[in-house]
């Protein structure tokens, strides 16, 4: 276990850096994570459909200002990890996912804690006007968070993986089961999360066109998806050219046009 152990500890590590020291690419997500866990342990496939699986659960869940609702990057990593280590079936694994990333949160809100503390070292070295100390200071907050992450992976699998396998084998096959059956329905509940929040009854077409085209006509995910970003375009055509016209018929209408888009634009900047 200790090969598997440290790709997973690397893993953890960049997908943790990534947030603070690459100006967050969006490699954390469980879509990548996955996948690069798959790939080092020698099942890419397995990755692939529990990245893709787990990016429906979580795609829904946001987090607001510094509230983490759940860690889906350490989820994912530990929850393909074990899935291709012990040989589990993807629903099983993604039954533990969902816990393991609701835990992790806390080890979120810790490193986040343990770098507000270095805050009043900061403003002492800056009194002092000592650069290198708090250039050394900034780099040890930055590279600090995911070396922690590091270690929880690390251990994770190496110590935790083999109890894992025990713990799943001592499940009565009800129980199996059943997590089998919630592994299956928590794709649906991420869609409904995420339907949720973008509910609108003019959105509500495009979905029943989606459902229509996957279930009746049988279409593949990828065409639908492809007709999805042919309507978006030619919707979005459709409003520029309708804009077009209403400025060309009003000039006054053109300059309110244009200041509400600058007021918009202020407002969402401040918002921000």
């Amino acid at each position: 276990m200790l090969v598997p152990a440290l790709w997973v500890a690397l893993i953890m590590f960049v997908g943790n850096f990534s947030d603070c020291g690459m100006s967050d690419p969006m490699i954390r997500r469980p879509l990548v994570m996955s996948m690069l866990v798959g790939l080092a342990l020698g099942d890419l496939k397995t990755g692939i459909i529990m990245g893709a699986s787990l990016e429906v659960i979580f795609l829904g869940i946001n987090g607001i200002g510094g509230a983490m609702p759940s860690d889906s990057m350490t989820g994912s990593i530990f929850g393909t990890a074990f899935a291709i280590l012990n040989h589990q079936g993807v629903a099983v694994a993604l039954s533990l996912a969902v816990p393991i990333s609701l835990l992790a949160v806390f080890v979120n809100q810790l490193v986040i804690f343990i770098r507000g503390l270095l805050l009043s070292t900061f403003e002492k070295y800056a009194e002092e006007d000592k650069s290198k100390s708090i250039e050394r200071l900034h780099y040890l907050s930055i590279f600090g968070g995911p070396l922690v992450y590091a270690l929880i992976g690390f251990l994770g699998i190496y110590l935790g993986s083999g109890s894992i396998s025990a713990l799943v084998k001592a499940i009565p096959p009800v129980v199996m089961n059943g997590l089998t059956v919630l592994g299956q329905m928590l794709p649906a509940l991420g869609i409904a999360l995420l339907l949720n929040m973008i509910y609108e009854k003019g959105n509500m077409l495009y979905l029943l066109l989606g459902f229509v085209l996957s279930s009746y006509l049988k279409l593949p995910i990828i065409a639908v998806a492809l007709i999805g970003i042919i309507l978006a375009f030619i919707l979005a055509s459709i409003d520029k050219n309708i804009l077009e016209v209403k400025n060309m018929k009003s000039p006054k209408a053109k300059t309110v046009s244009e200041d509400s888009t600058n007021n918009s634009l202020e407002e969402d900047f401040f918002n921000d």
